[in-house]
Order: structure tokens, then C-alpha cells, then sequence
């Protein structure tokens, strides 16, 4: 299996001993020699995810999970995911689901851009289900779960410039009720709901 957008590897180190071969691409190098790092049996590919090195249906399984909203042209790398899958294989993809008000939509980018500027956009549940079967991708499940969580653990010190954690703070304070993340104030701090949607597909 092969994960695009692998970031350190996280998500697709919970195939180890599952999958007989873990891929990890990533447009960051750095990144994939702390996944590696961390499993050293992981085998790595720098590179776009528009642009994959890899033969027609090389793979089971493709998945992408908490990238899309990283990608400007989702519809691209979608179309690589379903190219080097086999015929019967399956690709699976998981990100954070936007709000569908658009107006809510913008704020929610606007925070996430603050805490992350390599977001681009998150997409909606309906927005992402277009965006795959425009790929040639035939969705066999889906799912959308949300959770809620505290602010003040959305961004870790150490992890986050501490000016960063700052803005995205004072942001959520001022325009906390406009984000469509059902933010509540607790406290000195603010609940939210976190939603996050996985599309299993299949190529047609």
C-alpha cells in the first residue's frame, strides 16, 4: 500500500504488519526521514502527488489521509491515486470535512492558515465526493465522525511557534461564533467540533 502526503508516516504506520509493503510519498523529504526513522522498514518516494513515479496499478490499496487540504488541485492527485491502484483495488481517502456555509467555510480556512500556512482549503462532504468520482473512482463506503476537543489542544507548544498558537487564539476569540465549528466557550477556552470524513472508492 502506498500512502501521498505520508507526512512522517503516522497514519500509515497503523498498516504495519497489515500491508506486505508500506510506501510513503511526500513532497517534503525531511518529513519521510523521520517516517522512516520511525519504521525503518517503510520505503519512501519524494515527490508530487499529481506526478506519481509508479507504474499503472502497482498498488492495493492508496490512500491519502489529512493532505487534500494541503493540495490546491485535488482533482490532479485524485486521478494519480486512482491511476496506480489496481483494477481491484481500493483507494482510501481521509481529511478534515469544511462547513457547508460558505462564509463559515472561509473563516474556518482563514484559522487553519494561521495555525498551518501550508493549508490551502478544506473541502465540504459533497465537495469531496465530486471531486472523487470526477476522478474515475466508483465510492463503495463512506463515513463522517466527529468528535469535540479544546483549542488549547489543537496546537501543542513545541510542536507550534508559540506566536502562532497566539494568533490562532486571539482569531478564535474574536470570530469564534462565525467558524461553523460549533466552537463553545469553556472557560478561558473553547470547545469545537472536529469532523473528519473518509471516502473508501474503487477505481471504474
Amino acid at each position: 500500500m502506498i500512502e501521498v502526503g505520508a507526512g512522517t508516516g503516522n497514519f500509515l504506520s497503523l498498516f504495519t504488519g497489515i500491508a506486505g509493503r508500506l510506501v510513503a510519498t511526500d513532497l517534503t523529504p525531511g518529513m519521510l526521514r523521520v517516517a522512516q526513522q520511525r519504521n525503518p522498514t517503510m520505503l519512501l518516494a519524494s515527490g508530487d502527488g499529481a506526478g506519481l513515479p509508479f507504474a499503472d496499478g502497482s498498488f492495493d490499496l492508496v490512500t491519502s489521509a489529512h493532505a487534500m487540504h494541503h493540495i490546491l488541485e485535488p482533482a490532479a492527485v485524485l486521478r494519480e491515486m486512482r491511476r496506480i491502484s489496481k483494477k481491484d483495488g481500493r483507494v482510501l481517502v481521509v481529511d478534515l470535512a469544511a462547513p457547508d456555509d460558505p462564509a463559515e467555510a472561509a473563516r474556518a480556512d482563514e484559522v487553519m492558515t494561521i495555525r498551518d500556512p501550508s493549508h490551502a482549503t478544506s473541502l465540504t462532504v459533497g465537495a469531496m465526493r465530486r471531486v472523487i468520482t470526477d476522478a474515475g473512482l466508483t465510492i463503495t463506503d463512506h463515513r463522517v465522525v466527529d468528535r469535540r476537543g479544546l483549542v488549547s489542544n489543537w496546537m501543542w507548544p513545541g510542536e507550534f511557534p508559540e506566536d502562532r498558537i497566539a494568533a490562532v487564539r486571539s482569531y478564535v476569540r474574536r470570530h469564534w461564533s462565525e467558524l461553523g465549528m460549533d466552537l463553545q466557550p469553556e472557560g478561558d477556552d473553547f470547545t469545537y467540533r472536529d469532523r473528519r470524513m473518509m471516502f473508501l472508492s474503487e477505481p471504474n
